[in-house]
């Protein structure tokens, strides 16, 4: 004769189920927390080294162009570009300008109007010689007017050269601009857009910089 076995099925209640899951997503996410703590304290100790032996450096440019008509008086368009930066090493630096612009004359395509600019940028250290850099400026300008009427931005590399005067004091030149340019005036499809090289005296600036 065969005995027929009793089989015996266990049932796991189900809050001990979920108490298994919420121990497991507890643990996924202190993983998780754990490493998101190394990346940025990664992140901060490389920025803490290359700040501790950054320069850095305050100033800012001027720049300005006059248009005389052939019937009427003649109007001047000039830019104040305050800036601060750090020169991490020989050949990289970076640095903001957070300027203003007053276009009474129409020279920086803002149409007659005043701006405000705000433009960071990383700069490339290309050639040293004794007291002479050239370098190139890489970034985005961007432009707001004081009315609301106007919104433009550049995205592009400008040369530029400095002097150094002697330790702490240099003069700083930005001659020209290469790469895109928008222009969008208050309405409807009148949007201006353009792309190439750009050398008038609407992209040319001078300045000094203090280097700590």
């Amino acid at each position: 004769m065969q005995k027929n076995s009793d089989k015996t099925i266990q049932l796991i209640p189900k809050k001990t189920i979920f108490a298994a899951k919420s121990n497991s997503l507890s643990l996924l996410t202190l993983k998780n927390k754990k490493i998101m703590k190394k990346i940025l304290m990664t992140l901060v100790m490389g920025m803490m080294a290359l700040t501790m032996n950054a320069q850095m450096y305050i100033g800012g440019g001027i720049g300005f162009q006059s248009v005389t008509p052939e019937v009427g008086d003649g109007e001047t368009s000039y830019k104040l570009l305050p800036e601060i930066g750090m020169q991490f090493n020989d050949q990289w630096g970076a640095g903001i300008q957070i300027g203003y612009i007053s276009d009474k004359a129409g020279a920086y395509g803002l149409g007659a109007e005043s701006a405000f600019i705000f433009a960071p940028y990383a700069r490339y250290t290309a050639l040293k010689f004794k007291n002479v850099n050239l370098f190139l400026d890489g970034g985005l300008d961007y432009y707001q007017s004081t009315k609301g009427k106007v919104t433009a931005f550049d995205l592009g590399v400008k040369p530029g050269v400095a002097v150094n005067l002697n330790e702490k004091l240099s003069f700083v030149a930005h001659i020209g601009f290469f790469g895109y340019s928008s222009l969008d005036p208050d309405g409807d499809n009148n949007n201006i857009t353009s792309f190439g090289l750009d050398v008038d005296g609407s992209e040319l600036t001078f300045g000094l910089y203090y280097n700590f």
